[in-house]
């Protein structure tokens, strides 16, 4: 009889956290009401596997993911693949970099290609008389220009209609054959630049717009090998690897920050880390998000104080309005209680009285078909709540695979 008598109350128990769940995919964590997750649904975000992301014109969020691209300015839209005419919607669903230029045209990176939307039309971008490699790794905008990355094929500038290629020599180019990933030094006008296996490289612009590459740390060096780098909003850059975050700027060159042995047993890795107008850096690990100042940890933010419900942290972001955007394997969300209160990145956009078109109408003919991924099923109801108890009931948490 007490078999049953459990069993009734643990079902409406869970009646109950089904009752209370909304259906677009949004809920604050109880006990941190600052913290807003979204799962993977109609009517939300549909992925977790987040590649990129910018901030828009108007405020809104963009962010480029695995099944889509994503806007968020309120509430969720997502715009997809349209395989009749890539004139009207995405040539693919996974997304690999997002950026927008100084006219407001939206630039759009996939494995196979660009994109580029100016409000009306998405113009393709894939020939390779214009992109050397149509494999988008990253996309930078420095004042009027966009950069743009590409695998195994140096880095590319696009501006005014013409576009410039800065092939891997380093005596005419830009040294290095594949970036990870760029970053704007605002406070010394540089862009600076992350590989996986290069070192890193600095481009500086002279007074006849002519930009020269030099390499500021060897690929043998110990800061050489940090092949991700992040804009720092006081100056610099943040450069890092799964075990070690160093800062550069022009002054100082590269000093050490932190590494996981600072920030104690069972961080794991870093994945991400993103600047704060405090000073403060956001650190993205396999055990939640580190906040580092002042040489030392002042806070960690984990799934016991409602961030999620698992402690691995993929990607940290802050947007315009100083929200810090995260990404677990299960949710996104943003963050509105952190120390730091300026905007990261002022938005400097105009809408163009008549739309420009970056490349020629000719390249777009007849192109081909990328295949898009198999979107990952969003799961039931029940499915969130096991998710939700397993930060409290470890006995409800799915086994690891």
């Amino acid at each position: 009889m007490a078999l049953h008598t459990r069993f009734d109350l643990f079902i409406f128990f869970l009646l109950c956290c089904i009752c209370m769940i909304p259906g677009t995919g949004a809920y604050s964590t109880p006990g941190n009401p600052a913290v807003q997750l979204y799962r993977p649904e109609a009517g939300s975000i549909h992925s977790t596997q987040i590649m990129d992301y910018t901030n828009g014109p108007h405020g809104e969020v963009l962010v480029a993911t695995a099944f889509g691209l994503s806007t968020y300015d309120g509430s969720w839209s997502t715009r997809y693949i349209n395989r009749d005419n890539f004139s009207t919607g995405l040539m693919d669903d996974f997304v690999t970099a997002v950026e927008y230029d100084a006219g407001s045209n939206l630039w759009i990176g996939y494995s196979s290609g660009l994109q580029v939307f100016n409000g009306h039309d998405y113009y393709v971008i894939r020939d390779q008389e214009l992109l050397k490699s149509c494999q988008i790794r990253a996309l930078q905008r420095w004042d009027d220009d966009m950069w743009i990355a590409t695998g195994n094929a140096g880095i590319h500038r696009y501006r005014d209609g013409i576009w410039t290629w800065y092939p891997p020599d380093p005596h005419q180019g830009s040294g290095f054959y594949e970036a990870d990933s760029l970053a704007l030094d605002s406070a010394a006008d540089t862009l600076l630049v992350a590989t996986p296996k290069e070192g890193a490289w600095a481009a500086v612009k002279s007074d006849n717009d002519t930009v020269t590459f030099r390499q500021i740390a060897d690929k043998d060096g110990t800061f050489g090998k940090l092949s991700h780098v992040r804009q720092d909003p006081l100056g610099g850059a943040w450069f890092f690897d799964a075990a070690h975050i160093a800062h550069f700027d022009a002054k100082n060159g590269f000093i050490p920050a932190v590494s996981t042995s600072d920030l104690g047993g069972g961080v794991g890795q870093i994945n991400d880390v993103a600047g704060g107008t405090d000073g403060s850096l956001y650190i993205a690990t396999d055990d939640g998000i580190y906040v580092w100042n002042d040489h030392r940890v002042v806070d960690v933010y984990t799934r016991f104080k409602g961030f999620g419900t698992t402690n691995s942290v993929r990607t940290v972001f802050f947007d315009a309005k100083n929200r810090l955007w995260f990404a677990t394997p299960n949710e996104v969300g943003y963050y509105t209680g952190t120390s730091s209160q300026a905007p990261v990145i002022a938005i400097e956009t105009a809408t163009p009285t008549t739309p420009p078109t970056p490349v020629p109408t000719s390249v777009v003919s007849s192109p081909a078909l990328t295949p898009s991924p198999t979107p990952t099923p969003a799961g039931s109801p029940l499915d969130g709540i096991i998710q939700f108890l397993s930060g409290f009931l470890p006995f409800t948490a799915p086994a690891q695979k």
